[in-house]
């Protein structure tokens, strides 16, 4: 069983593992950190203990689960760019968000998958151990933002989800890609989109496990005579893929203030988490920063701070 083999694992007793199980969602910590694009996203983190359960689960058990190809977050070797560069050639785009995604997977979705996988590894044929599985994995029997385990277990719960709309899209000459929550459908031909739309609309509406609700409000149409946007990457008129104009001015500016010492801590981390950022999306870019501003983002004396920046000489725009 399952306990078992995780108590030997850590020289712990079963009674503790079943304990752990028991009382998982009462080992998380919670707190909130800003998107990107605005607001605030809740990350619930597991105790230390939880934790490495969790990921020894996913050693040695869930990292056997199917995902299909074109589920791009969360993979080895994928990214937002790539999810991104697969839209760029098409002149019209439909981004579909789902509302609360990781919560509106539940306890009975993972143990479904679970069951429909039991071929990959032992401790998927007992009642025992799946419910152990369950209960680790989940808080209040969803999955959540912070547990390591969440994104592959988000993923292999979409499989069938993903390999049917990979199919009707490309029936309709559509090129289909899902970045966790958000959805991308792309197509040369006009007039094909919103009939995916109402066809998605129908299709969750008909199948409710997983109990998957479109965020209206996120849904957004777009094509080449306005900007075209994936996984927050613009997609250029001449086909390319980029942050953006707005964008890129602001980073030079910060760039700017950075040579000459003019940002305080909290600033140049977030100008370093930028520079990551575009390492993996637009290196190009940084290269012409480094050389226009004559500066080494590898090395450590460039990030200096301004030793004392007051509220009233802070820098604008930052």
């Amino acid at each position: 069983m399952i306990k078992e083999q995780i108590a030997s694992q850590f020289g712990v007793s079963v009674s503790y593992v079943e304990r752990l199980a028991r009382t998982a969602s009462h080992r998380y910590v919670a707190y909130k950190i800003e998107k990107r694009s605005g607001g605030e996203r809740e990350i619930h983190h597991p105790s230390r203990a939880l934790k490495a359960v969790q990921h020894w689960l996913l050693q040695n058990v869930l990292n056997k689960l199917p995902v299909h190809s074109l589920a791009t977050a969360y993979q080895k070797g994928s990214s937002i760019k790539i999810n991104a560069e697969m839209h760029v050639a098409n002149n019209y785009i439909l981004r579909i968000d789902f509302e609360n995604f990781f919560p509106s997977l539940k306890g009975s979705d993972v143990v479904s998958v679970l069951k429909a996988n039991q071929r990959v590894s032992s401790f998927l044929s007992s009642h025992e151990d799946l419910d152990f599985i369950r209960r680790i994995v989940c808080l209040e029997d969803t999955l959540t933002i912070g547990a390591p385990t969440s994104p592959l277990l988000a993923n292999a719960i979409m499989f069938s989800f993903d390999t049917e709309w990979a199919l009707r899209a490309r029936t309709l000459e559509t090129t289909y890609t899902r970045y966790a929550d958000d959805l991308y459908f792309s197509t040369n031909r006009p007039n094909i989109l919103r009939n995916i739309l109402v066809g998605l609309t129908q299709y969750l509406r008909e199948n409710r496990r997983p109990q998957l609700q479109i965020n209206v409000s996120k849904t957004a149409f777009s094509s080449r005579k306005r900007r075209r946007i994936a996984t927050g990457l613009v997609l250029t008129s001449d086909r390319r893929v980029s942050i953006g104009r707005a964008k890129k001015r602001m980073l030079k500016s910060w760039v700017n203030k950075l040579k000459y010492q003019e940002l305080n801590s909290e600033q140049v981390a977030r100008l370093r988490g930028w520079i990551a950022y575009l390492r993996s999306t637009e290196p190009l870019f940084v290269a012409i920063l480094q050389r226009k501003y004559q500066l080494d983002f590898e090395t450590e004396s460039t990030w200096k701070m301004r030793p004392i920046l007051s509220d009233q000489d802070s820098p604008s725009g930052v």
